[in-house]
């Protein structure tokens, strides 16, 4: 399950996976997936077959934002930040080099 929260950078794009299986749960939290400042998000598949996270960037520059993801069977990890699908110019999924201010 993908929800979005707040944590210290704003919104966090955050994951939890059922133990049971079953929609009834019990539900596990698992660590967030994007933590600055992202909103509630969507998993949906390319046209060339890649698994793909879009998610919005509330309050500053809102934009769409675009994350290749895996699927590693019990939770989900980001494989890459995809820039050149939103032009971003800031990216949210860790620091450029360099760069050490509140948006990492």
């Amino acid at each position: 399950m993908l929800w979005s929260s707040w944590g210290k950078g704003g919104y966090v794009q955050a994951q939890a996976r059922s133990t049971s299986g079953t929609l009834a749960g019990p539900w596990e939290q698992l660590g967030p997936l994007i933590m600055q400042d992202s909103g509630h998000g969507m998993l949906f598949h390319s046209f060339d077959g890649k698994l793909m996270l879009v998610l919005h960037r509330p309050f500053k520059r809102a934009i769409a934002k675009f994350y290749e993801m895996r699927d590693v069977g019990d939770r989900l990890e980001v494989v890459r930040e995809a820039v050149e699908l939103d032009g971003e110019a800031y990216p949210t999924h860790g620091c450029p080099m360099g760069v050490s201010d509140a948006r990492c």
